[in-house]
């Protein structure tokens, strides 16, 4: 479904003439002479009517009409049309953003057997609702359905509210059974496309004689070839094939949790045998520099030796002259700088035992490290063993079997679509030839149509009566408020009661009550519906009480106060349009969206009218 979003008029040098509507009940109400009901003309006009049936001074500068719409996923699409007349222009965006793309030129109807794209099909198409064909006549032509033809059921003036004609069939015209059948699909979903005319039999009879004659050609090889399968059993059913396919399916899905599971613990494997390698070439480097470090205790040993041991020969040198002072050198001559050979020797001594236990604490270490080389390399060659075992699985084991099963399920599938290819070809036969039967009856003497069409499913008919019937509650209808539909006048009965045969204000309500209670139907049903529903003046020829000479029967005194408060519950998704002389009550206005056109008595801030 869509909604109405916008109506503007734009002209040169005016401001433009503007009036927003939203989701749900919208009421525009207002004085007499305030541009109120041109709203609809504008409508009307947007639907593709020929001209624009109303004008006033008013609307004299302007020049475009432009009506903005909405559809249920929340796209918009703006339409434009002259005053002037012709065709429109589409735009897909807001009124407020069709400067930015090339706009959709759309015929305002078809002609002939024109394919030009118009009304009917770009809002068809942007509300949801398919193309349809219904009938236009008794002889079984389709005509194909259109805007126009649905208008009375979504867009209702002030002279159609009132008047007894059909809220389906509108004022008199040409394409009463058009609207009939439209209005049943709307009801239904299901339109006229199969329809046979019988307007020329000669035509029809060829046309039968045609289809027979492709039947046959179709029928021909597939009888051929069931034929010669006749009397050769099957070796076996499809269920047999079914059964074995799955357990072949079962199988390898068996195999492929057992190879996923084996390829986990590869890499669990893999990762193992990683970290083991790393830390074997840790642990080899720090052997190397453990290497080289007891090398270099080894070389700070010989030379502490060679210095202890020079100390020992110092003490056996013959008397000497000391070069300093010249003096015979003596055990006690010493000079600043100069150590005892007794200290020197102990000095070496004490270096060596330290460098000695460095030397045990690093044979100790590289001891240890020896031990943990070989847990390494065992862990190392563990996980190679493990992983030459697991790969040997895979490839010897498993991946063979999925193979297999990969064969035989391929084999097991062209089997099975051999023999669904056999129990097609079967049932094509049987449909073809119940297909030429009933071709060739219908090509009998007596066997065209008899002009007795389908009714509309009485189902759908009390489905929406009862919609009727739920809305008539709601607006407090005195009396059981029985709703009916009358395929004679396609028009409802109200406890019995013809709606043609109440006065003007209660078939005003009436109507109301038969596209309001359309919309919620459609809704609720999913039901090939445009979407808003427009009602002018469906409250102000309704009288309150009985008055002497008036044709209304006494009805519920607060139908217009229940009218009013009914509004508040619309469903979103479902828009209700109404145009009124009568102001709601002050708390309905609050809960729908409301404006007032004060007209010629309109005080500071309030709006005048439709024209600025």
């Amino acid at each position: 479904m869509l909604q109405i979003r916008s109506i503007t008029l734009r002209g040169v040098g005016v401001a433009d003439a503007a009036v927003r509507f939203e989701d749900r009940a919208n009421v525009l109400a207002g004085e007499s002479d305030t541009g109120k009901s041109y709203l609809v003309h504008c409508l009307d006009y947007i639907f593709g009517a020929d001209a624009m049936k109303k004008r006033f001074k008013e609307v004299d500068p302007y020049s475009q009409l432009f009506v903005e719409f909405e559809n249920h996923e929340g796209k918009l699409i703006t339409l434009e049309r002259s005053l002037s007349g012709g065709d429109l222009l589409a735009y897909r965006s807001s009124l407020s953003r069709i400067g930015t793309e090339a706009p959709l030129k759309v015929a305002a109807k078809r002609s002939g057997k024109s394919k030009a794209l118009d009304v009917t099909q770009i809002l068809f198409e942007f509300s949801g609702v398919k193309e349809a064909k219904v009938r236009k006549n008794d002889r079984g032509d389709v005509v194909r359905l259109t805007v126009r033809t649905l208008l009375p059921l979504f867009l209702v003036d002030e002279i159609s509210v009132i008047a007894e004609q059909s809220p389906v069939l509108g004022r008199a015209s040409y394409d009463k059974t058009a609207r009939k059948r439209g209005f049943a699909y709307v009801l239904s979903g299901k339109d006229d496309g199969g329809v046979v005319s019988t307007e020329v039999k000669d035509v029809v009879d060829a046309r039968l004689a045609a289809q027979i004659s492709v039947v046959t050609d179709l029928l021909e090889p597939l009888e051929r070839r069931v034929q010669d399968r006749l009397g050769v059993p099957l070796e076996e059913s499809v269920e047999a094939i079914d059964e074995e396919i799955s357990t072949v399916y079962l199988a390898m899905s068996s195999h492929s949790d057992e190879r996923k599971a084996l390829e986990g613990g590869r890499a669990k494997v893999v990762d193992d045998g990683r970290r083991a390698d790393s830390q074997l070439v840790a642990i080899d480097e720090l052997l190397n520099q453990y290497r080289l470090l007891d090398e270099r205790y080894g070389t700070d040993l010989s030379r502490l030796d060679f210095i202890a041991e020079g100390s020992h020969f110092f003490e056996g040198l013959q008397e000497v002259n000391c070069p300093v002072c010249d003096q015979v050198i003596t055990p006690g001559h010493v000079h600043t700088g100069l150590a005892e050979a007794s200290s020197v020797y102990e000095a070496a001594s004490a270096e060596a035992a330290k460098i000695l236990a460095h030397k045990a604490d690093l044979a100790e270490t590289t001891a240890t490290l020896m031990v943990l080389r070989s847990v390494r390399l065992s862990e190392l060659a563990t996980s190679k063993a493990t992983l030459h075992q697991i790969d040997a699985t895979i490839d010897e084991t498993v991946a063979p079997a999925m193979q297999d099963a990969g064969a035989k399920l391929e084999l097991l599938v062209g089997r099975r679509l051999g023999l669904e290819k056999i129990r097609l070809e079967e049932l094509q036969v049987s449909d073809l030839r119940a297909r030429r039967d009933e071709l060739e009856r219908l090509r009998k003497p007596g066997n065209a149509s008899s002009g007795d069409w389908e009714r509309i499913s009485s189902s759908a008919t009390r489905s929406f009566c009862l919609e009727v019937e739920a809305v008539l509650k709601e607006w407090r209808w005195e009396g059981v408020g029985r709703v009916e539909f009358d395929e004679t006048e396609y028009d409802i009965l109200v406890d019995g009661q013809r709606r043609q045969s109440h006065g003007k204000g209660v078939r005003a309500v009436l109507y109301a009550a038969f596209v309001v209670g359309l919309l919620r139907y459609c809704h609720a049903n999913g039901r090939p519906f445009l979407g808003p529903v427009i009602v002018d003046s469906p409250l102000t020829s309704y009288k309150k009480s009985k008055v002497l000479g008036d044709l209304d029967e006494p009805i519920n005194v607060d139908i217009e106060a229940a009218f009013w408060a009914s509004l508040k519950n619309i469903k979103a998704g479902t828009q209700l349009i109404i145009i009124e002389n009568k102001e709601p009550p002050q708390s309905v206005a609050d809960a729908v969206h409301y404006e007032w056109f004060a007209g010629k008595s309109a005080k500071a801030g309030e709006r005048a009218g439709f024209i600025p």
